[in-house]
């Protein structure tokens, strides 16, 4: 087999290399450095939220869903399609309801999601496309719900003169419900408020208001609701948006018991105040509109009190124009003289008369004075002196209570401290013993515990005796001790 001659360039161990030339070293110190996937992400995202930045995109709304109150969902064209979410605090605020296969315009900035390597828009306003002007949304509504008729004035109810019992729907501790409540006391306190809590702003809010309107209404009746205040304090167009909703507009139409709004400002009209039995330009108004005046009312009792005055007396007067015509007509009274005939059966047809009238004046007065004090019973002046009365009584039934307790456990305190003193360990020192100790300061209680020459310490009533035992002799017998050690003698070992 013949020899193939050799070649320099397929020797390996890089004797016959060539030298590298001058752009092959430029290529490879262009090779990139190694990157980690978080570090790639990172990167990625910088450039899109610093060379992007916030956006206004338009496109068709598809893919949508809500977790957990925020949304997510793709915006697409003919050609491409992005990811888009909103959190919940964004969601919360949008009037526009997502569905899918509308055209919105999103408002928000590009961002890249590493965990998931998406790139998407993170969004911070959802608007409809075309229609999202609010203005051009309010009016064509107008329109439509002007045509059903629910603007007519036919198809409102009427409001009543009194209500003893009122529903109030707002957002439970807002300053439109402490307004109303307010309003509410300095107007008429006897009327029964009953505060509904609601949310009154948000993409929910419109549909919970409804529930709300229809729920108080089913159960009206039962607890006694005349009239239902549906009321929220001032804010932009898009605050007061839910107010502004089919399902509201629907929804008032269709309760039975009248309803009033006090919704923001004056110069705030929404179409619930405009499908509402009875509109008011703030909250409290609202109620003030609804409540009757304490002054109006004892003008118009004092009213009808001279009202009744003058029936009475003019009662009286024609009664007795009628009297005297028929006793011309039957002869009873002459003519010329003016003198009775029959004087007898005239008087006392006369007085049957005026007995009638007075039975009839002192029924009347009856009612009279029964509606007073009915009306006196009602009066925020008299429950508010009957719940006077009745919390001075329970604070002095608590005061006597406290005491009575306060007694019983003093006197407690006091006994036991006695007994305690009794059988304490100072009483049987002051009666003459004394403890002694050992040099570990534990009581000794048997001589046969001690040794000789151990430290001992003896404690009186008075104080303290130190002391070395010097001898130890075992009592055989205790009969031998005395009742009560003489001289300060003590029960203890001998020492």
């Amino acid at each position: 087999m013949a020899r193939k001659p050799f070649d320099p360039s397929l020797a390996a161990g890089g004797l016959f290399d060539k030298a590298a030339s001058p752009s092959q070293s430029n290529e490879e110190s262009k090779v990139p450095t190694v990157l980690g996937v978080s570090d790639l992400s990172l990167l990625i995202r910088n450039a899109l939220e610093g060379g992007v930045g916030s956006v206004r995109v338009i496109g068709e709304m598809s893919n949508f869903r809500a977790v957990q109150g925020h949304w997510y969902f793709s915006l697409k064209d003919a050609n491409a399609r992005i990811d888009c979410m909103m959190f919940r605090s964004a969601a919360d605020r949008s009037v526009c309801k997502p569905t899918d296969g509308i055209e919105v315009i999103v408002t928000g900035q590009v961002t890249h999601y590493p965990p998931q390597g998406r790139t998407q828009i993170q969004c911070a306003k959802l608007e409809l496309a075309g229609a999202g002007d609010l203005d051009a949304q309010f009016r064509q509504l107008c329109l439509e719900l002007r045509g059903l008729g629910y603007f007519d004035d036919s198809a409102k109810v009427e409001i009543p003169a009194m209500p003893m019992c009122i529903a109030l729907l707002t957002s439970a501790g807002s300053a439109a419900e402490a307004d109303c409540l307010d309003a509410a006391r300095q107007t008429f306190p006897s009327t029964k408020i009953i505060a509904v809590d609601i949310r009154v702003q948000g993409a929910q809010a419109a549909q919970g208001i409804a529930n709300a309107i229809a729920a108080v209404d089913a159960s009206a009746k039962r607890l006694g609701i005349e009239v239902i205040l549906l009321v929220r304090g001032g804010g932009s167009r898009e605050d007061l948006w839910a107010f502004n909703e089919r399902v509201v507009a629907d929804a008032i139409r269709r309760c039975a018991t009248p309803i009033v709004t006090g919704i923001g400002h004056e110069i705030d009209t929404t179409i619930a105040d405009l499908v509402a039995d009875l509109r008011a330009a703030t909250p409290s108004r609202a109620v003030t509109e609804v409540l009757p005046k304490r002054e109006i009312l004892h003008e118009q009792l004092a009213a009808l009190t001279r009202r009744l005055s003058r029936a009475v007396t003019t009662h009286f007067e024609r009664a007795r124009a009628r009297v005297e015509l028929a006793a011309r007509s039957r002869g009873l009274i002459d003519p010329l003289t003016g003198l009775t005939i029959h004087h007898n059966r005239l008087m006392r047809s006369a007085t049957a008369l005026v007995h009638t009238m007075r039975q009839r004046n002192n029924r009347r007065e009856q009612l009279l004075a029964g509606s007073l004090a009915r009306l006196a019973q009602v009066h925020p002046m008299s429950r508010l002196k009957t719940a006077d009365a009745k919390i001075l009584a329970a604070s002095a039934s608590l005061r006597r209570s406290g005491q009575t307790l306060v007694d019983t456990a003093g006197r407690r305190i006091e006994s036991s401290s006695r007994t305690l003193e009794a059988i304490g360990p100072m009483a049987v020192l002051q009666r003459g013993y004394s403890l002694t100790l050992n040099s570990s300061g534990t009581p000794v209680r048997s001589a046969e515990s001690l040794r000789i020459g151990e430290s001992i310490e003896s404690v009186f009533a008075d104080g303290q005796v130190g002391s070395v035992v010097d001898r130890i002799v075992p009592s055989k017998s205790t009969s031998a001790l005395p009742a009560k050690p003489s001289d300060g003698g003590s029960l203890d070992s001998t020492l």
